[in-house]
């Protein structure tokens, strides 16, 4: 009885495992030095900017260069309904006197909204009672 073919049939299988076994560890990317068993760049959630939060105050960019105050009143998927705040004074104070970023009043009239990309920097958030006072603009 000829053996050779299975000879043959073994090699073929075993060149198949070896090439699935290389490309599989090429789909998996790049392994880091840093991280001995794990992928180089860090999962999306870690890399991501922290996402604001209803009655946070956030610096945004607009496009004329300015970077005013807004309060967070919703936030959605594509974005966010802010209130622009301002340094005179209304009827709403938002932020004290003695605040990192001054005083700040609400502009209840200036409903806004946009993409979460615009919203630069956490600069707080309003204590619970103003927030009770104006949630209601979230709509």
């Amino acid at each position: 009885m000829d053996t050779r073919w299975w000879l043959a049939l073994g090699g073929v299988v075993l060149l198949a495992f070896v090439a699935a076994l290389v490309d599989g560890r090429g789909r998996l990317g790049p392994r880091s030095p840093a991280e001995p068993g794990g992928r180089g760049r860090k999962p999306r959630a870690e890399r991501a900017a922290p996402r604001p939060r209803p009655g946070e105050i956030w610096r945004t960019s607009l496009p004329d260069g300015s970077e005013p105050l807004f309060l967070v009143l919703a936030v959605r998927t594509d974005g966010a309904r802010l209130a622009r705040l301002t340094p005179e004074p209304t009827a709403l104070p938002v932020l004290p006197e003695d605040a990192a970023a001054g005083p700040a009043y609400l502009e209840p009239e200036s409903l806004a909204e946009a993409g979460l990309g615009r919203l630069r920097t956490r600069c707080g958030e309003v204590d619970p009672d103003t927030w009770e006072r104006v949630r209601h603009l979230a709509g």
